[in-house]
């Protein structure tokens, strides 16, 4: 029996994005409450973050607005430890949105922001230019030059500035007994453990990409799909058959292949999806799409005919369809 449940995704479109501050003026309605970090994952701990922004947000009358990085900081101020990513921006900015804020800003993360103090940082885009009214952000969060920004710092300069600051403590997780992070879901990921990450997120575990064309064996089997080029910067999933969603914009139905198709003496790994119940026209991809895994069905399997092939994907089918008829919208609360 599967005790994570399955979750409807969210759809990447029309949303409520920024890249530059300037930018929001016509859209803060009066002076935010802020949520800060990187949200890679946007994972429950994440989760939380925003859920309290929420309440702060509702109680003053006020917008929620995160603020969020691109590319992770990492990459800029330590790039021989950069991880790979769990979400990428439109993936990150859609679950930002579906969990409670208003409005995304997405800040580029270059030398010159990695360089600015945190006082400045503060003072200059969350007072001056943003005005905002409380700042929420998680326990571990540490930003400004040398990670000067830690959460006792901002209680102070809130203390000062008049502004509330809220520090969101880590979420536990019940089974694994230690706090969700973006890097204990990554390890998750790279040991296998595909059902202990969607916990830890608490949605599909999304991965978006290039559609390329593929051999077309797919069709020939009676289940044709997109076929989807990773990015490099997207930590891939385990290799296997998922259950799951396609579609940025309308979600539907999925079964979902990562690897490298051993039936047919094939290397390159790659993501493929056969949609489910999508008429041929409603079945077309955009240039780029994601794809939502939320179940983990079975593991590679070579085997010594196209015809046993088959007969395993209607197996797989069956079981995709039981799995996905249990799924039901994100639960907004972490």
């Amino acid at each position: 029996m599967r005790q994570t449940p399955i979750h409807c995704p969210p759809a990447i479109s029309g949303q409520a994005f920024f890249e530059n501050p300037a930018q929001l003026a016509g859209s803060l309605n009066c002076p935010p409450v802020i949520c800060i970090g990187t949200f890679d994952g946007v994972h429950r701990g994440h989760q939380a973050i925003l859920a309290r922004g929420r309440e702060i947000a509702a109680a003053k009358g006020c917008q929620l607005l995160a603020i969020t990085f691109d590319p992770h900081p990492k990459s800029v101020v330590s790039p021989d430890h950069a991880p790979l990513l769990l979400t990428e921006s439109a993936e990150k900015i859609a679950l930002l949105r579906t969990y409670g804020a208003d409005l995304v800003l997405q800040l580029h993360f270059d030398e010159k922001l990695a360089s600015t103090s945190a006082t400045d940082f503060l003072g200059g885009l969350i007072l001056q230019e943003l005005h905002a009214v409380a700042l929420v952000l998680g326990d571990d969060f540490r930003f400004g030059r040398g990670r000067e920004g830690t959460p006792e710092f901002l209680q102070r300069w809130g203390v000062n500035a008049r502004i509330q600051v809220a520090v969101v403590q880590a979420i536990i997780d019940d089974n694994v007994k230690e706090r969700i992070s973006s890097s204990s879901i990554r390890k998750s990921l790279q040991d296998g453990r595909f059902e202990q990450a969607i916990r830890l997120l608490g949605h599909p575990y999304p991965v978006s990409g290039e559609i390329i064309t593929g051999a077309g064996r797919g069709r020939k089997l009676g289940y044709p799909t997109w076929n989807l080029r990773l990015s490099e910067r997207k930590l891939p999933p385990p290799v296997g058959i998922y259950a799951g969603w396609a579609g940025r914009q309308m979600p539907r139905w999925a079964m979902v292949y990562y690897g490298s198709n051993p039936t047919f003496g094939e290397h390159a790994i790659r993501l493929e999806a056969n949609l489910f119940d999508a008429s041929a026209g409603s079945a077309l991809p955009e240039r780029h799409e994601t794809i939502w895994l939320a179940g983990y069905v079975r593991s590679e399997v070579r085997f010594d005919t196209a015809d046993a092939l088959k007969s395993q994907l209607a197996e797989d089918e069956r079981i995709v369809r039981n799995m996905l008829s249990t799924s039901h919208d994100l639960n907004l609360q972490p």
